[in-house]
C-alpha cells in the first residue's frame, strides 16, 4: 500500500512542460536571501545555485527554478524571498520526453551518459539550441537555465499565495 502512495504521489509530481506553458510563456521560480528587488541570476557566476549532487553529474554552468512553487524543498521554508520570472516556452527544451533524442546522440555506446562526461556533451549541445531545459526529479519539476537572467522578488502575499499556504 505505501509504494501505491509513493507511486501516486511521483506520478502528481512529475508534470510535462506543456503543464506550466500560458500563452507561450513559462514561470521560472527561484528562491534566494537577496536583499534588492531583482536580481540577475548567472550561472557562470561561481556562487552555487544548484546542489552538489546536480555539479556531480554535470559541471556545465546553469542556475535552476522550480517550475511549480508548491513543489519546493522543504529547505526552502517561509521567509526565504521567491523570485519569478517569465521565459518563451519554446527556448525550453523538454528533455523530459527529449524529442529531438539528445540522449542518444550523445550517449556513449557501452557506459551510457557518465557524470561528468556524456552529461555535460549533452547539456552542452542542447544549450547550443535551446536557452533552458526542462525535466522532473522525484519530487518536483525543474527548469535549468543556461543564460544569464534577470528575475523580481514577489510580494509576500503573492508568495503564500503561490505556495498554497
Amino acid at each position: 500500500m505505501k509504494n501505491i502512495i509513493n507511486n501516486f504521489r511521483k506520478f502528481l509530481a512529475e508534470g510535462q512542460l506543456s503543464d506550466y506553458n500560458k500563452d507561450g510563456t513559462v514561470t521560472l521560480y527561484h528562491y534566494t536571501k537577496h536583499p534588492e528587488d531583482s536580481l540577475v541570476l548567472d550561472p557562470e557566476y561561481k556562487k552555487t545555485y544548484h546542489s552538489r549532487r546536480e555539479f556531480e553529474t554535470a559541471q556545465t554552468p546553469r542556475v535552476f527554478f522550480y517550475a511549480e512553487p508548491r513543489q519546493r524543498e522543504i529547505f526552502f521554508k517561509r521567509g526565504i524571498p521567491l523570485f519569478t520570472t517569465q521565459v518563451d516556452a519554446s527556448r525550453i527544451y523538454d528533455f523530459r520526453n527529449d524529442p529531438e533524442g539528445y540522449i542518444e546522440k550523445n550517449r556513449h555506446p557501452v557506459y551510457g551518459l557518465r557524470k561528468g562526461e556524456e552529461w555535460n556533451t549533452l547539456l552542452e549541445d542542447i544549450r547550443d539550441s535551446y536557452d533552458g531545459i526542462f525535466y522532473s526529479t522525484r519530487n518536483f519539476d525543474v527548469i535549468a537555465w543556461f543564460k544569464p537572467i534577470e528575475v523580481n522578488k514577489v510580494s509576500e502575499e503573492e508568495q503564500a499565495r503561490l505556495e498554497g499556504e
